[in-house]
């Protein structure tokens, strides 16, 4: 249960990056409306379901076929997560710009046109495979499966309060800066608490 808890806030944390994904979701909020957003915010969160569920259960079959390398496994697994959070920290750094974009109407883009440019991102795919890797003692197909739903929900909840704080920006004129900047702060968490994963591995393996 806990390990699922870990996957549900893992996809939290993977769907705070800001970059052109969060910009759509929320540009379809304010210049498209509620439901073009929520499409393209589950679009966004299906899309990180299947790359959780590819690199679950590959990482799964790979590392049942590992069983003498279980510490190398959880060692490389967390320097990557250490490595992903400073990426995440420095993307909100360097993407900063790309929030003043949701400014500028953009196309209608709904379910599918979301859906397959969240999957031309890898970087996802990379993080995920990270964090299968530090889950090694309890995998199993099944197991793997699950973890993946609970990266969806957790991808869902954000992408939705994207869509939602884009639609409440267009029918309340609330402030824009307000509604475009969170995002920055939630990725820098964001990156901070995936740093925190990376580390909690080498605690584990020091105990």
């Amino acid at each position: 249960m806990m390990e699922v808890m870990k996957a549900v806030l893992f996809g939290l944390i993977l769907s705070l990056t800001v970059g052109p994904i969060a910009i759509l979701v929320l540009g379809n909020g304010i210049h498209h409306g509620y439901v073009t957003a929520m499409r393209s915010a589950i679009g966004a969160a299906m899309a990180d379901y299947c790359y959780a569920l590819i690199s679950f259960i590959t990482g799964t079959l790979l590392i049942s076929q590992l069983d003498a390398y279980h510490y190398q496994i959880i060692l490389l697994s967390s320097w990557v997560l250490i490595f992903m959070g400073f990426y995440m920290m420095y993307s909100a750094l360097k993407n900063t710009r790309l929030l003043a974009n949701v400014h500028h109407p953009g196309k209608k883009l709904g379910f599918r046109s979301t859906f397959f440019l969240t999957l031309a991102n890898p970087v996802a795919l990379i993080a995920l495979s990270a964090f299968i890797g530090h889950s090694i003692d309890q995998l199993n197909l099944l197991f793997a499966m699950q973890l993946a739903g609970a990266v969806f929900v957790g991808s869902l909840i954000i992408q939705c309060i994207l869509a939602i704080s884009g639609a409440v920006s267009r029918s309340t004129l609330m402030d824009d800066d307000e509604v475009i900047t969170f995002p920055f702060y939630l990725q820098v968490l964001g990156g901070l608490v995936i740093c925190l994963f990376g580390v909690s591995n080498f605690v584990d393996l020091a105990g």
